[in-house]
């Protein structure tokens, strides 16, 4: 597995953070990681690790738009009509904002084997109090641990369809909890937010 944690901004050091969940059940699951953090991010080192070892699964964290992913300094890594073929024969999953609306069904129609991401911008929430403690903001955590169910999901052997369908109902679980009785005002406002992402992860194959 091949995973991209570009650490440069408050956004990217929440996915930095969170996803060493991601890399923590790799090692459980028995799978081979290459770790590209902070400046590693870089479209170089990128294309040179994806050329050498041919990952059979990639994951994104970083910003995007409907045609990129980008790494650290917002450096472009994958570019739509550019280097798409990088995803080639791969499961890419792509925490960045609306990579799947055009980037994700031209990396399909090249040979990547499925890619989950979003087809419109990736959100959460924090807490202004925990942003130098991502992994203790409980907020955040809400909107982050159903997106790492993703991987995980893939990790332990589902498909790409169901992986994203158990990503999906962490979403909707997380979603029903917050409706109920005991849920604080605050929680109730999280809940567009979540039905955004819920609503625009898309798995495409």
């Amino acid at each position: 597995m091949l995973i991209t944690r570009p650490d440069h901004d408050v956004v990217t050091n929440y996915l930095f953070y969170w996803s060493t969940f991601i890399i923590t059940q790799a090692f459980k699951s028995g799978k081979n990681v290459t770790d590209l953090s902070k400046n590693r991010a870089n479209a170089k080192e990128f294309a040179s690790v994806i050329r050498k070892t041919k990952p059979k699964m990639i994951v994104i964290n970083g910003h995007g738009s409907d045609s990129v992913v980008r790494g650290y300094d917002n450096e472009p890594l994958v570019e739509k009509g550019k280097n798409q073929d990088l995803f080639k024969g791969a499961i890419v999953f792509a925490r960045s904002c609306q990579s799947a609306k055009n980037l994700g069904p031209e990396a399909i129609k090249i040979g990547c084997k499925a890619y989950i991401g979003y087809d419109n911008d990736f959100v959460f929430v924090t807490e202004t109090a925990m942003t130098t403690k991502p992994l203790e903001d409980k907020t955040a955590q809400l909107f982050l641990e159903p997106s790492n169910y993703v991987v995980i999901s893939l990790l332990k052997g589902h498909s790409p369809t169901d992986a994203n369908k158990r990503s999906k109902d962490f979403y909707k679980k997380t979603i029903q909890r917050l409706m109920s009785s005991v849920a604080t005002s605050k929680d109730i406002e999280l809940i567009p937010n979540l039905f955004w992402d819920y609503s625009h992860q898309v798995c495409l194959e």
